[in-house]
C-alpha cells in the first residue's frame, strides 16, 4: 500500500525527517531522564505492541514505519486497531523510524505507552495485600531485570519490589520482560532495608538468597504465601543493609564446582519452588 493512501484511510500523521521534533522526542526515550521528563517509554515490535493493547495499558502513540506497509501485515493490523481505539498514529519514513528504534532489526511498529505512576515501597500495605511478592536488590542489568520479571509473572508472583535496580522501562528491560511490564505490579523501594522492616511488620517472612547464618535450603522447608524472597546484585549479591534485616538466608542446593547462579537463574529456581508448593493456595 502506498503511504499516501494509508494516511488518507487512517488519518495518520506522516513524518519523513529525522530532525522532526517528534522524531527527536521519541528517539530520546531511550534515555531514562528523557523518559521521566516525557512520562513515556518505548515498547518495540509486534508482540509488545499487541500486549500493550490487549492489556488496556495507556498508550500515547503508535509509530509505524513506511516499510511495514508492505512487509508486516500484522504491524499494519495493530496500527489500524489502535487507530480505531482513538490512539494517535504516526507513519514514519524508514530512516526516521530507524532513528527512534533501539532494535538491531526493527519490526516496523512501536507503541509509546505512558509511564505508570510509581508505587512507593511505603504503599505496600495498601497495594499488595494477599499477593505473593519478590524483592530485587540492586539488579543493575536491564536484561536480567526484565527476565526476572517475566519469570515472576509466569510463576505466580503478584508483584515485584525494586530496590536500587535498573530502570524497568529501559528498552532492553522492556524487551526481556516480553509483555510482563504491562501486567505485573512494581513497587519502588527508596530504602531497601526500611522496606524489609515494613514487610516484616506486616507479618511477612523475608528470605535473602545468600549464604549465611540461619540458612534455609530450597526444597527442605515449607514456603509460606507471605514469604518475600530477595534476589541480589549480579556481582556482589544482596546489600549488607538488606541482608541484615532479612529473617533468614535462602540457599539453593548445587553440585559441582559452581559457587553461584546468575541472578535470573536463581530467581527462576526460587520462584518455581514457591509456585510448586503454593499453586493450590494462591488466590
Amino acid at each position: 500500500m502506498e503511504p499516501e493512501r494509508f494516511v488518507i484511510e487512517t488519518g495518520a500523521e506522516r513524518i519523513t525527517s529525522r530532525a522532526n521534533p517528534k522524531t527527536v522526542l521519541f528517539a530520546g526515550l531511550a534515555d531514562r531522564k528523557k523518559r521521566e521528563e516525557a512520562g513515556l517509554f518505548l515498547a518495540e515490535g509486534v508482540k509488545l505492541t499487541r500486549d500493550a493493547l490487549e492489556a488496556g495499558f495507556p498508550i500515547r502513540a503508535i509509530l509505524l514505519a513506511e516499510g511495514a506497509l508492505e512487509k508486516s501485515p500484522e504491524a499494519v493490523r495493530l496500527a489500524r486497531d489502535a487507530c480505531e481505539r482513538g490512539i494517535p498514529l504516526t507513519l514514519f519514513a524508514d530512516t526516521a523510524f530507524e532513528k527512534i528504534s533501539t532494535e538491531k532489526a526493527p519490526q516496523g511498529i512501536i507503541a509509546v505507552p505512558v509511564l505508570p505512576e510509581k508505587r512507593n515501597g511505603r504503599d505496600l500495605d495498601r497495594w499488595a495485600v494477599g499477593k505473593r511478592l519478590l524483592m530485587l536488590d540492586e539488579i543493575r542489568d536491564p536484561g536480567n531485570l526484565g527476565t526476572i520479571m517475566r519469570s515472576a509473572e509466569a510463576l505466580g508472583t503478584g508483584g515485584v519490589i525494586l530496590s536500587g535496580c535498573a530502570d524497568p522501562y529501559q528498552p532492553k528491560a522492556v524487551r526481556a520482560a516480553m509483555g510482563t511490564i504491562f501486567r505485573l505490579p512494581l513497587w519502588i523501594a527508596e530504602d531497601g532495608a526500611a522496606c524489609v522492616k515494613s514487610l516484616k511488620s506486616a507479618g511477612r517472612r523475608v528470605l535473602a538468597a545468600a549464604l549465611g547464618e540461619n540458612d534455609l535450603t530450597l526444597g527442605d522447608f515449607d514456603p509460606l504465601p507471605g514469604d518475600v524472597p530477595v534476589i541480589g546484585n549480579e556481582g556482589h549479591g544482596i546489600s549488607k543493609a538488606v541482608l541484615a534485616e532479612a529473617d533468614a538466608c535462602l540457599r539453593i542446593p548445587m553440585t559441582g564446582g559452581a559457587e553461584s547462579l546468575n541472578a535470573s537463574a536463581a530467581a527462576a529456581c526460587i520462584l518455581w519452588e514457591y509456585y510448586r508448593e503454593l499453586r493450590h493456595t494462591d488466590r
